[in-house]
């Protein structure tokens, strides 16, 4: 298709720059990310008319016409592509040297088109203002991707295209951006506590994330089936996540690490010996507060020394090592308690309940190798769960079983329980988007857990 039929990059585009499968997002904006992502051909560059920039009444109509004829005429006549932006704003990639030469009559001699169409706008814009920018590629790809990904956050996207937008930038490149886009792809998770003089303790809170945000990294191929797959694109999503929440300290939010019960976040060893996680355990620290890290058995397998190493640094710095993703056989087949941590996450599986001869007594052994006390039975969905944890002498559990009966407590104690059904109670309390949170008029109650 055409440059200005805008559906996809001009076929006449490098390689490097041509998009793949645009399918249900083939907006401006999410074509202007999709070709930034693949801005790697030198001796390419990225014009940018900031028609949202201007002020009150914004640009006259001709001049919107006039601009957009001189972008599409230079994409048609150099092979590159104009992008018309729900903001009012237009891009065009092309060839630098479009952008080095007089390119239509009217222009002064030697006059470029970025100084033509400043000239034709400048009686429009603020004071000190320039209506046209330049980004060279590859060299300011990162500041594309930046301005395409924040344009696509103003733009109402749904949940899906929230997804792909915030995976396919580089992790840190733009926190505004993905404190508009992460609340939507993730939910929490409160783990509890039973019995003893309180019933129902809260002792942490997992940030996970939506299946719908992992399943849009991957496209079109399904990722259930591979745990492996999908255990790389969470771990891509959760380093956002550590990178954002400092700022989120104070905030009284779903991600406040000083607000509630301590919250938990499933890291890769290595991770946990970067930067951006020492930032995140100053904050901690400075005001007291505790932290968790999960770490999956099998990234634990695959970095043994990261792992020892990581492990290590969360002692000293008084947070909690939780070893996550123990299913059943792997308790039987390794020893989890040899990595020392101060807490295994076994997966529930009815299997438990009802084992093999040959395999009750191995189960017992390494339960009690691991010592119940620090054992916590994951993905309890129901009493059975917990009837079988309790047997064991395990006593610390999270689920959709604990989600409800977290929920009873709350409605019960609740000023504003009336109004609220167990199902409302529980989906806020998941939920860590605002729009998730919203009818709920006791977030401190909330976001505790249980009543004290």
């Amino acid at each position: 298709m055409s440059a200005r039929q805008g559906t996809e990059l001009a076929p006449a585009l490098p390689p490097g720059l041509r998009g793949e499968t645009l399918g249900d997002y083939a907006t401006g904006e999410r074509q202007l990310l999709d070709a930034a992502r693949r801005a790697t051909t030198p001796g390419w560059a990225a014009l940018t008319v900031h028609f949202a920039d201007f002020p009150p009444p914004g640009p006259r109509a001709h001049h919107g016409r006039i601009a957009r004829a001189m972008l599409e005429d230079a994409a048609q006549r150099q092979g590159g592509q104009v992008f018309a932006l729900r903001n009012g704003d237009l891009v065009l990639l092309c060839p630098a040297a479009t952008l080095l030469g007089a390119p239509r009559p009217g222009a002064a001699a030697g006059e470029t088109l970025p100084a033509l169409l400043a000239r034709l706008l400048r009686g429009n814009t603020p004071e000190g203002e320039r209506p046209v920018s330049v980004l060279r590629l590859p060299e300011g790809r990162e500041r594309l991707l930046a301005y395409a990904a924040e344009r696509l956050a103003e733009g109402g996207l749904t949940p899906l295209e929230e997804a792909v937008a915030l995976a396919e930038l580089p992790v840190g490149l733009t926190p505004a951006v993905e404190a508009r886009l992460l609340p939507d792809l993730l939910l929490r998770q409160t783990a509890v506590r039973l019995g003893g003089a309180a019933r129902l303790q809260p002792i942490f809170r997992e940030i996970t994330y939506t299946s719908a945000a992992l399943q849009a990294q991957a496209g079109e191929e399904a990722i259930e089936a591979d745990p492996f797959l999908l255990r790389h694109f969470a771990l891509r999503l959760e380093e956002r996540v550590l990178i954002a929440l400092p700022a989120e300290a104070g905030r009284r939010g779903a991600l406040d690490p000083l607000n509630g019960p301590k919250l938990h976040l499933n890291l890769a060893p290595a991770t946990v010996l970067s930067p951006d996680f020492a930032a995140l355990a100053t904050v901690c620290r400075r005001h007291g507060v505790g932290f968790g890290v999960e770490i999956a058995l099998v990234d634990a397998a695959a970095d043994p020394d990261g792992y020892a190493a990581a492990r290590a640094l969360l002692a000293d710095a008084g947070m909690t090592c939780v070893l996550d993703h123990v299913s059943p056989l792997a308790l039987l087949l390794s020893n989890p308690a040899a990595l020392a941590p101060d807490l295994v996450k076994l997966d529930w599986s009815p299997r438990l309940a009802t084992p093999p001869p040959d395999e009750r007594a191995k189960l017992a052994e390494a339960l009690a190798a691991c010592g119940s006390d620090r054992v916590l039975l994951a993905g309890a969905d129901d009493e059975q769960a917990v009837h079988w944890g309790l047997a064991q002498g395990v006593h610390c559990f999270q689920g959709h079983h604990v989600d409800a009966m977290l929920a009873a407590s709350r409605v019960a104690l609740c000023r504003e329980g009336a109004a609220c059904s167990l199902r409302q109670c529980a989906e806020r309390a998941g939920a860590v988007a605002q729009a998730g949170r919203a009818g709920c008029r006791n977030l401190a109650l909330l976001d505790a857990g249980a009543a004290a």
